[in-house]
């Protein structure tokens, strides 16, 4: 839900400023919320606590990386939910290698 309603942010942010990563978008409590925003427009958002800002910019990347892998596998059907258990594998362990 918190992450959802950051996206008017990360919209605001980005007219402002055109990089990729965005540090800081929104905090929620003790909660930072960043995003990662390609060249396609594609959003990955982040609510995390941690101050590792290499880190999480790394975790992105290699996120973006695996998403758009998968967007060229010819087995999948764009503008679907990504059920790959690979996927979901390589992402958790990006995470505890980054955050």
């Amino acid at each position: 839900m918190v992450a959802n309603a950051s996206l008017d942010a990360i919209e605001e942010v980005m007219r402002k400023d055109s990089v990729m990563y965005l540090k800081s978008v929104d905090k929620f409590n003790e909660w930072t919320v960043s995003a990662f925003v390609t060249p396609a427009n594609m959003k990955f958002v982040l609510l995390h606590e941690s101050r590792n800002d290499d880190g999480i910019k790394a975790f992105f990347t290699d996120v973006w990386e695996l998403y758009v892998k998968t967007m060229l596998n010819p087995f999948h059907t764009a503008h679907t939910p990504i059920r790959s258990a690979v996927f979901d594998s390589r992402v958790r362990a990006s995470a505890k290698k980054y955050l």
